[in-house]
Formats: C-alpha cells, sequence, structure tokens
C-alpha cells in the first residue's frame, strides 16, 4: 500500500470519518434504553455509574471505531517507511557499484530501482518518471523528502543531491553513506530487541490485570454477596456486584487506553503511534468482559443477574 502523506486536508477528512465512526455505536443505544436507565448506580461522593454491559461496550466500540482510521494509517505509513529505512543502506551500496561500473547517475537510479524491491523502488521509479518528464533530478529528491519526514530519509536526499552536483570521488560518497546507514539499521534493531520485552511487559500487565479483576468477582464478591442473602455473618453487608465489575471495566480500559500509548512511545518514540496497541488491548478487554460469565460457569459459579 503506498504511503499516505497527512497533510492538513487530508488530516481534517480522517477525523471527520473518526468522529463519525464513533457516533455509529451510540444508535444502538435506543435499542437497550430500559436495560440502561435501569442499571444506572449512584455511588460514593455522588459518582454516577451506567452497570450496563452493552452500554459500556457500545461506550468502548465507540472509542475503537474513533480510533482506528488515524491508527491504521499511521501504522501502515510506519511499516512503509520502515521498509525504505531498511533498504538505505544496500540502495547506496548498489548505486555506488552501478557508478563505478561506469554507469551515469540517473541510469545507476534506474538500475537500482530494478534491483531493490519494495517500496524504495517504487519511489524511485516515480523520482526517474519526474526527470524523464523535465523534472530536475533536485526537485524530485526534495518532493520525496517532504512527502516522507523522515530524518534518515532526509539526510539520503541530501547526500544524494549533493554527490549528483558535485561529482568527484562520488563513489567514495555513495559507499561511505552505504556503511553509515548499515550501521544505523544495525544500531536500530539492536534497540528494538532491547525495548521489545518492555512493551511485552505491558501487554502481559493488561492480561494479568484482567485475570485479578475475574478472581475478584467470581471467587470474592459473588461468594460474599451469596454468604450475605443467606443470613450468615455477613448479613448487614450491601453488595452490589454489577457496581464492582463495573469499576474494573472501567479502569481496565483506562490501562488499555494508556498502556498502549505507552508501547508506541516505546517503540517509536511517538505516543499516538501507539493507538493501534490500545485498540488491541481495548478490544482484549471487551472481549473478555463480554465472555466473564461463561468463564464463571465453566468454574461451576453461577452467577445470577448483575
Amino acid at each position: 500500500m503506498p504511503y499516505i502523506h497527512l497533510d492538513k486536508k487530508l488530516k481534517i477528512t480522517i477525523y471527520s470519518v473518526s468522529l463519525v465512526l464513533a457516533i455509529l455505536p451510540f444508535m444502538l443505544i435506543p435499542l437497550y434504553i430500559n436495560e440502561i436507565i435501569s442499571s444506572i448506580r449512584v455511588i460514593g461522593l455522588g459518582i454516577i455509574l451506567v452497570t450496563s454491559l452493552k452500554f459500556n461496550t457500545i461506550i468502548s466500540l465507540s472509542l475503537i471505531l474513533g480510533m482506528l482510521p488515524y491508527a491504521t494509517i499511521d501504522f501502515l505509513n510506519r511499516r512503509y517507511v520502515d521498509a525504505i529505512d531498511r533498504d538505505l543502506g544496500p540502495f547506496f551500496k548498489g548505486l555506488g557499484e552501478s557508478i563505478r561500473a561506469g554507469m551515469t547517475f540517473i541510469e545507476a537510479l534506474e538500475n537500482i530501482s530494478k534491483v531493490i524491491y519494495g517500496p524504495l523502488s517504487s519511489e524511485l521509479k516515480k523520482i526517474i518518471v519526474r526527470v524523464e518528464l523535465g523534472s530536475t533530478l533536485q526537485d524530485a529528491l526534495e518532493d520525496f523528502a517532504k512527502k516522507i519526514r523522515l530524518p534518515n530519509i532526509q539526510r539520503a536526499v541530501v547526500i544524494l543531491i549533493t554527490a549528483h552536483e558535485s561529482g568527484g570521488k562520488i563513489v567514495d560518497v555513495l559507499d561511505a553513506a552505504a556503511e553509515m546507514y548499515n550501521m544505523m539499521r544495525v544500531y536500530e534493531e539492536e534497540k528494538r530487541t532491547i525495548i521489545n520485552p518492555y512493551a511485552l511487559t505491558i501487554y502481559i500487565a493488561i492480561f494479568i490485570y484482567l485475570f485479578i479483576s475475574f478472581i475478584l468477582i467470581y471467587a470474592f464478591f459473588i461468594p460474599l454477596r451469596y454468604m450475605a442473602a443467606k443470613g450468615a455473618i455477613f448479613a448487614s453487608l450491601s453488595l452490589d456486584v454489577s457496581s464492582y465489575k463495573t469499576i474494573l471495566l472501567y479502569s481496565s480500559i483506562l490501562e488499555a487506553l494508556i498502556g498502549g500509548l505507552i508501547v508506541g512511545k516505546l517503540k517509536t518514540g511517538k505516543t499516538f503511534s501507539g493507538l493501534i496497541h490500545s485498540i488491541i488491548m481495548l478490544a482484549t478487554v471487551i472481549i473478555f468482559y463480554n465472555i466473564m460469565d461463561i468463564l464463571g460457569s465453566m468454574i461451576q459459579i453461577l452467577p445470577p443477574s448483575l
């Protein structure tokens, strides 16, 4: 999929689509309005809770759909840019070898575009077409750098323009650039190897929190309410399990949203690149809470309607 340049007009379009998608799930509320109204609870400090799982699922679905357009485009763009970044070292090496073999700079670019596959090859072919149509190589390269704002690409464009204009020991310059980009790629891979376990820890944390929530609800709150209903020592205890379940659900949703953003910051250095992780975690939370009663029945705890 080609790189999607997020200019101001496209950003407005994406935000508009996100808003429309976020509103769509609320159209389901009239179908469950009676259940939602009857599930409203007022707890300490006047805090209002809506304990209906259907309502909370609709809210979560709205969050997911609202984040989905930008998160998807950002994820695809990062994959596209990463593929280009990965091929910059071999690109400069191949370009130097082609020029060493006697090709002109443009011929070498055209040749290497046929050897390297993926996004970089596609971008090189676009640059060559523009040059053949009368544009200067500098203009074509600068437009490429403006479209994909990545520091490594900005540096690569400067190197290519300088090497093309200055001549001289152009092969030595390209070989040095190839070595530099290969070293930078090795560094990036090492950094990812170090950071990935920390990102994985956040995913593990959300699963642990869901497990603890399940144990609290089905091994503590429900049995405690059962004993209170039977007139045991907890007879005076008023325990609304649905309220506790909703509080745990809300805290899980909050952890999923924040945890995803932290993963994005760790892996890419950009907070909002973690939206795709927030979506995955949030979807996991909602699916888990919707099948929680089934899981509870599997351990022979059959809760009444909460």
